[in-house]
């Protein structure tokens, strides 16, 4: 049966993996008032490892809690492991949108719409693996979304942005964790669909 609340455990190392987040994505943003480190661009060649270091740490700290916590269960649940897995690359990916709400401080619509992404993504990793509603379609709505977006605005001059952005390693990275993201969410449908299309067994007489 699926638990509903995350444990001490994994609720421990899930908050220190976000503050491990928040500490690169801080010490990223205070780096912008420094004149030897302002980036050009969406990040300059030096901020970008540590960026990436940053996120990659913060996730498998979160992921020491799940595995400590549910190694079993995820050997024999796949779909459990799978929400699992939703969540963390959620948590990388909104990472990643923080250091991008950095690197557009002078557009406000763009930095509001990586603010906004970045939040709801931090907040879908402590809900994805507990709550009790599908929401897979949502995930994978919103996960598509920013696939396309980021697509659209390389490609095209889109209102209110204005001119075509540039493709740097900060949102391939990205767009490679929400490819990832959309597979198993597509995975995680078709295991839901394939379970209500399993009759249901009918009691015999002898069981009545």
């Amino acid at each position: 049966m699926q638990r509903t609340r995350p444990s001490i455990t994994e609720l421990a190392f899930l908050v220190c993996g976000v503050l491990i987040v928040l500490v690169g994505w801080v010490a990223d943003f205070l780096g912008l008032f420094e004149i030897a480190s302002q980036p050009t661009g969406h990040g300059s060649s030096t901020t970008f490892p540590l960026r990436l270091f940053m996120t990659m740490f913060g996730v498998a700290f979160s992921t020491i809690g799940v595995g400590f916590e549910n190694f079993p269960q995820i050997l024999l649940g796949g779909d459990r492991a799978k929400r699992f897995i939703v969540a963390l690359l959620f948590l990388a990916d909104g990472s990643l949108h923080l250091y991008a709400f950095n690197d557009h401080l002078g557009d406000r619509f763009s930095a509001a719409f990586f603010a906004f992404f970045s939040a709801v993504q931090l907040a879908a990793a402590f809900v994805i693996p507990y709550t009790k509603y599908r929401l897979e379609a949502l995930w994978l709505a919103i996960t598509v979304f920013l696939i396309l977006a980021y697509i659209a605005t390389r490609t095209m001059a889109i209102w209110p942005i204005g001119f075509v952005e540039e493709v740097e390693p900060l949102g391939i990275v990205s767009k490679l964790v929400e490819l990832v993201t959309v597979l198993v969410l597509v995975s995680l449908l078709q295991s839901d669909r394939a379970s209500r299309r399993q009759p249901v067994p009918v009691a015999s007489p002898s069981d009545r």
